[in-house]
């Protein structure tokens, strides 16, 4: 993986100082942010509480206790809602946060653009069944940009299949998204090998259908598996460096199986993690630069690196 120089993406010094600003200015403010919520927390939400109880009291000693479980859902439901409204200021002051700090982190990015919530457009597009199952997706931050030529989507999503206690989360982490100079004529699908347990739902669904190829080295063999719908356009790509590519991204995600598709100029990589890729520390929690903004900006030049590295492939 020599062809990766993370020094050479990382942000330069004026946008680290920019960052290192952003922080200074969030922990300046955070202290007074994280009062105003505990106040709304004890007068609104306990207030809340204190008044649920003497309802719920009042229900089950007027002997009309056949509507107590009826109550209790109601206010449990109320009870979310008023938690969302009293925690929402902090919420958005960790937003704001965010909508400053995630384009200087992409500073070295041309064209950046930063919005949270909002659907990819490659969704459509990206392939399903043997790929990633899904029949909803729910979307978080997504930084859109250009990189020595390379326009990419990267986005904060979690898949899933099913409803209600059938629900089965098939994708949680960034699927990082670009088109690559090259075509691929068909679909290629690549990943580490699951493990026992992915294999058996793997099979229990189904499987695949489509050829599975080989690297022709018994190592990558061993811990990759390929699947395409063109073996011959496939093959040389696999014997090249698509594979140590997933190592490269294997060994710094261990939270589930890394997954890559191609599908003519389209490369979707899907990079599995349990935790929010953008993760702030609480409101009533310092951010210190080192610990919970380095990490962040390494993972984003990870993928970059990596998207750049597949990008020359074949």
């Amino acid at each position: 993986m020599d062809a990766i120089n993370e020094t050479a993406l990382m942000p330069k010094e004026t946008a680290l100082e920019d960052l290192r600003a952003a922080v200074t200015t969030y922990n300046t403010v955070r202290p007074k942010v994280a009062r105003d919520m505990y106040v709304r927390i004890v007068l609104i939400f306990g207030g809340f509480l204190v008044l649920s109880a003497v309802l719920l009291y009042g229900i089950w000693t007027s002997m009309k206790g056949d509507f107590i479980g009826i109550a209790a859902g109601l206010l449990l439901f109320l009870g979310g809602v008023v938690w969302k409204l009293v925690t929402a200021p902090a919420r958005q002051f960790q937003q704001t946060l965010r909508d400053r700090m995630l384009p200087l982190v992409f500073g070295f990015v041309e064209e950046v653009r930063y919005v949270h919530g909002a659907t990819p457009r490659f969704m459509d597009a990206m392939p399903g069944k043997e790929f990633v199952p899904r029949d909803r997706g729910v979307h978080g931050d997504m930084i859109v940009g250009t990189h020595e030529g390379l326009t990419f989507t990267l986005s904060e999503t979690e898949l899933s299949t099913g409803s209600g206690k059938s629900k089965q989360t098939t994708f949680k982490g960034v699927i990082f998204y670009f088109q690559r100079e090259q075509e691929f004529p068909g679909l290629l699908l690549a990943a580490r090998k699951p493990n026992a347990v992915h294999r058996f739902m793997r099979d229990l669904f189904g499987g695949s259908s489509m050829a599975l190829v080989t690297s022709g080295n018994p190592e990558v063999d061993a811990s990759h598996e390929f699947r395409t719908s063109r073996p011959d356009a496939a093959t040389p790509l696999v014997q090249g460096t698509l594979a140590k590519a997933l190592d490269y991204l294997a060994t710094e995600w261990r939270d589930d199986v890394v997954r890559l598709a191609l599908s003519g100029p389209d490369c979707y990589l899907l990079v599995p993690t349990k935790k929010d890729f953008f993760e702030l520390p609480p409101v009533d929690t310092p951010i210190d630069f080192d610990r919970n903004i380095r990490p962040m900006i390494r993972d984003l030049v990870t993928l970059l690196a990596t998207a750049q590295l597949v990008n020359k492939i074949g």
